[in-house]
């Protein structure tokens, strides 16, 4: 009998460690990630020191934006001043892939943007391809106005998940 009572005690104690095991396997941030329909992106902070290489600018700015899985289409707000108000606006594009350290080609051009050096723009994207959107929630894309003065980019903000 006691043979038969440690018998089941073990074959109990290994069948808890293996549904441990199932249990921690199956707690990944990724499933978290899954079940959020809308991602947010607050408070970018669009500067000249985000550029790379960094450039002098006194200019700044800020951006919203969230992103809709269902739908994979970015809905954007942002706002700008460049550095010297005789300067103009000549181009604002979404690039990626690119760390903050590194530089991309555009993604997606932002039309009908002000030439002026102060200005804002709600938009939406084009639906993102599977590849894109995994790259924007990586953290791989960034906003980039580019200037008159500095046609590479002046002010620049790395899209990140939550506060930045």
């Amino acid at each position: 009998m006691k043979r038969e009572d440690l018998s089941i005690r073990r074959a109990v104690f290994y069948l808890l460690v293996l549904l441990s095991g199932f249990a921690y396997a199956c707690d990944d941030d990724e499933t978290d990630d899954m079940l959020e329909s809308e991602i947010e992106f607050t408070n970018v902070e669009l500067s000249g020191e985000n550029e790379v290489p960094t450039v002098a600018t006194s200019g700044s700015g800020s951006l919203t934006a969230t992103y809709d899985r269902s739908t994979r289409i970015l809905t954007y707000n942002f706002s700008w001043t460049l550095g010297s108000a005789d300067d103009n606006t000549v181009g604002i594009h979404f690039h990626g892939p690119a760390l903050a350290t590194e530089n991309a080609p555009v993604v997606i051009p932002i039309e009908n943007h002000t030439d002026s050096h102060t200005g804002s723009m709600t938009g939406t994207t084009r639906e993102l391809t599977p590849t894109e959107e995994e790259q924007l929630l990586d953290g791989r894309w960034y906003l980039n106005i580019h200037s008159s003065t500095y046609p590479n980019g002046e002010l620049r903000g790395q899209l990140l998940r939550g506060e930045n």
